[in-house]
This record gives C-alpha cells, structure tokens and sequence, in this order.
C-alpha cells in the first residue's frame, strides 16, 4: 500500500508517547484530541497525534488548564497566536503570585529551620502574623477572576 500512513493502536500511541492509554482517551473525551477513525471497533491514529499531544504536555507545564488547552487547539475566529497571547497575559499574574508566595513559605521555612521551642503550642511560626498565606490565597483567587473576566471575550 503505497501513500498509505500506517494507523496506529491506542497502545502504539501510549508507549511511544510515553502516557498512558487511559490518559489519551481522557483527552479525548474533554475534547483536546479529536475522535480517532476506528477500525474493527479500535481506535487508529495517525502520526499527527504525536504533535497535538507534545502541545498538550508542553501547554499544560506552563501551568495551562485543560479547559484553556482545548480553548487554544480549538476552532475559533482569531488567530491561534492571538489566544495564546490572551492566555500567557492570563498566566503572568497567577505566576507572579505563585513566586510571592513561594518567596513568603522560603522564608517561614527559614524561621523553622532555626526553631527551638520545646513545644509546637508556643511556637510563634503558626502566629497569623507569621503565616498570612490563607488571605494571600483568598486575595489571588479572587484577583484571577477579575482578569479573567476582563481578558476573555
């Protein structure tokens, strides 16, 4: 069969992949991979999945929900480069908030490191003032929900 591209199983994809056959049918069914052909009742990939699934890995370690993933690979009016510039200008207050935070438990981490208190009921570390991060969090949840409403059409 000459011109014709081998189609692959589910399990071919899987290991080549390196995921799991469950993890590429979860795709599937949140839509951020399109319906395979089947054959005999299988699912059959072309050599196209490979690329939508490197995107899929590589959007999602940038901190990309699957929602906005799929949101992304989808069909829409604007141009793809348009609707990753809406979701990065999205992603840059969350990360600023992700390092603040990370800076403020290093050093409460710190404090820890040097403690010598002989109980856990007098240690100042587990003060409010000490540990202010439930309100940070609070504070940038609700704050994510304002961009987002500004920036999503």
């Amino acid at each position: 069969m000459i011109g014709v591209t081998p189609r692959l199983a589910i399990g071919d994809v899987a290991a080549r992949a390196g995921m799991t056959a469950s993890r590429i049918r979860y795709y599937e069914t949140r839509g951020l991979l399109p319906e395979p052909e089947r054959a005999a009742g299988k699912r059959r990939y072309g050599e196209e999945v490979f690329r939508r699934l490197e995107i899929i890995d590589a959007a999602q370690r940038v901190g990309f929900t699957l929602e906005e993933i799929r949101d992304l690979l989808g069909s829409r009016d604007e141009l793809a480069h348009e609707r990753l510039r809406q979701l990065a200008l999205l992603k840059l207050p969350e990360l600023d908030d992700l390092i603040a935070r990370a800076i403020s438990v290093r050093r409460v981490l710190k404090i820890c490191s040097r403690c010598e208190c002989d109980s856990i009921d007098v240690c100042r570390m587990f003060d409010e003032r000490m540990l202010p991060l439930r309100a940070h969090a609070a504070t940038s949840a609700a704050s994510r929900s304002r961009r987002r409403a500004a920036i999503v059409p």
